[in-house]
């Protein structure tokens, strides 16, 4: 069942949505940022042994959690510029 919603509500919704993509780049570019120090944290602790291979160790994880996470940002994104497309193609067409 589809409604109709003026083009104020969906022009305001797409500005909400704008705003928040803007947010989830940021957190993007910090997870990137973790992944790069993480995987110089693991190249390092991995060259050596002791407590320094147990860094290499959680900088290997801690790299894998935040490429993970940058992936599904980066995927939530872009779905999200998707839609806002689509709600300004409805406001012109309505």
């Amino acid at each position: 069942m589809k409604t109709k919603l003026s083009k104020k509500t969906l022009l305001r919704e797409a500005e909400q949505q704008k705003d928040a993509l803007a947010r989830l780049s940021i957190w993007l570019r910090n997870a990137m940022l973790l992944s790069s120090c993480a995987a110089v944290l693991a190249w390092w602790g991995l060259s050596g042994a002791g407590l320094r291979l147990a860094c290499g160790v959680v900088g290997v994880v801690l790299a894998c959690i935040s490429v993970a996470c940058a992936a599904l940002l980066g995927l939530g994104i872009r779905n999200g510029r998707r839609n806002v497309a689509h709600i300004l193609k409805a406001v012109e067409q309505a």
